[in-house]
């Protein structure tokens, strides 16, 4: 067993994995008129306390370093935060949309791994199909937010993955030598 933390980004992408799905469901269920007993009351509570674990991922990152991490984290956790708190008005989903475009931009600059990028448009997505349904009464944009954020959750879960994988077989390694 190694004494070492776990990656930063790692860390995060668990969270935003974590909060990703119950939108995805609460938003495909809602498309559809079935709750299951899923209420989107519940879900605020929920995406507040996990924004904090966002955060600290932010705070992990800028401790590294790591400014687009800590950026991208701390923009995560705002708008996580706001989606929990305040549900969202058409005006600052769009905000949130575009700057998460702008992260995505910067992401794909910095040569970041294609599936990090990615996970900025669908988080992007999220917000403009979010805002758009609180405008629109929902329809089909309650639908494509719930297919952003399911496909947002595999991406989050499958980079998270792969960087402790990476990290477990480093540690392996420097324990043979």
């Amino acid at each position: 067993m190694t004494e070492k933390c776990i990656d930063t980004t790692a860390f995060g992408l668990f969270f935003v994995a974590l909060v990703s799905l119950p939108i995805a469901l609460v938003s495909i269920l809602g498309y559809a008129d079935i709750d299951y007993g899923i209420l989107a009351e519940d879900l605020g509570s929920f995406l507040m306390v996990s924004s904090v674990f966002i955060l600290i991922a932010a705070i992990g990152a800028y401790k590294s370093n790591s400014n687009f991490g800590c950026t991208v984290f701390g923009l995560v956790a705002a708008g996580v935060f706001f989606a929990g708190w305040a549900g969202g008005s058409l005006y600052t989903n769009l905000a949130l949309a575009i700057i998460y475009l702008a992260a995505l931009a910067w992401s794909y600059m910095a040569k970041n791994t294609p599936v990090l990028t990615t996970i900025l448009f669908t988080t992007a997505l999220i917000f403009l199909f979010g805002g758009v349904s609180v405008a629109e009464d929902e329809g089909i944009w309650l639908l494509l937010k719930g297919i952003a954020a399911l496909a947002n959750f595999a991406l989050a879960l499958y980079l998270a993955f792969i960087l402790v994988k990476e990290e477990c077989e480093d540690c392996e390694r420097s324990e043979q030598v």
